[in-house]
């Protein structure tokens, strides 16, 4: 009997994918960033995502309030690469019976304030006794009349990505290796996400690496796509840490959670016209080609780079 450490997150969650299918008021369903629904005329984007502790945390790397605005924006992530805006919120929290009453005071009342600040409101949510800290959001989204997918990839399509990669993968390795140091906070695309959404083929937040989650729209919208290494807009503080590595290190480090974009070339001009607004740095970093679902790397020499892994999935070996 295979166990889920053999099969991996990504090829678990594409098995179910095949089985769930599409029903009334589904605009579009299972299997990207958000779900998009209808009711009463308009469109909603909802989507929910998970922080456990010791897995995509330490209490030691962040106080409680700066925990709380993380689970906020890893979720708020995921609605930017739909184009849609948090409306509502829940929080469910899991939470061992010897955790301070000041601390998950603080996650909620962090997670409150990020909401508030996007316009969102928390209504409710759950608590519930468990080993360790675990916190669960749920957000609804105003979604646009027009949500890109993972899907929508066409080989021509130039592909470009938001702000930098690798501040915070760089910050968990020092963090790690026993080095002081905190999670940078998690960028605000939820604006940039909105406008890009009006001229994007296909959008994603980059949560897993960009070379994972590219990897994702490839195997979706059945093409290939290049992506030039010297071209990723590398942190500062990923180039101070790793020097010749970080491109590398930053395409496959994951936890930058920026949108990664595919424009077709008739709407090229458009995306220029939008980028002084955009209230981020836009980098293009390579196009769509024809193919089958692969991502390939190529140095400054147009080589290409294989790398020893392709970003994170919770249960690969």
């Amino acid at each position: 009997m295979r166990r889920l450490q053999d099969v991996g997150e990504h090829v678990w969650i594409r098995r179910w994918l095949r089985r769930l299918g599409a029903g009334p008021g589904i605009l579009i369903g299972p299997g990207d960033d958000a779900a998009v629904v209808r009711t009463r005329g308009r469109p909603f984007a909802l989507t929910t995502d998970t922080l456990v502790e010791g897995v995509h945390f330490r209490r030691a790397w962040l106080d409680a309030r700066a925990l709380g605005r993380r689970v906020f924006a890893v979720n708020a992530s995921d609605l930017a690469a739909m184009g849609a805006a948090p409306r509502f919120a829940l929080l469910a929290v899991e939470a061992p019976p010897r955790i301070r009453v000041a601390d998950l005071d603080g996650v909620t009342a962090g997670f409150a304030a990020a909401a508030r600040r996007a316009g969102a409101q928390l209504v409710g949510g759950n608590v519930s006794r468990a080993p360790r800290l675990a916190l669960t959001a749920f957000l609804v989204g105003e979604a646009t009349t027009r949500s890109p997918t993972r899907a929508g990839a066409r080989a021509g399509d130039a592909l470009y990505v938001t702000g930098t990669l690798g501040a915070t993968a760089a910050a968990v390795r020092a963090l790690r290796a026993g080095r002081r140091g905190r999670l940078p906070p998690i960028p605000d695309r939820v604006r940039a996400g909105r406008m890009l959404a009006r001229v994007a083929n296909a959008m994603i937040d980059v949560s897993d690496g960009l070379v994972q989650d590219l990897g994702h729209v490839c195997r979706a919208s059945g093409v290939d796509a290049e992506v030039e290494l010297a071209a990723l807009p590398v942190a500062g503080a990923c180039r101070r840490a790793l020097g010749a590595a970080a491109a590398s290190f930053a395409a496959v480090g994951g936890e930058d959670y920026e949108l990664l974009v595919s424009v077709p070339p008739r709407r090229l001009a458009a995306l220029r016209r939008l980028v002084p607004a955009l209230g981020c740095r836009l980098s293009r970093i390579g196009r769509v080609v024809a193919g089958r679902g692969t991502v390939h790397l190529h140095d400054l020499a147009g080589r290409e780079v294989e790398l020893a892994r392709r970003g994170f999935d919770h249960f690969a070996r």
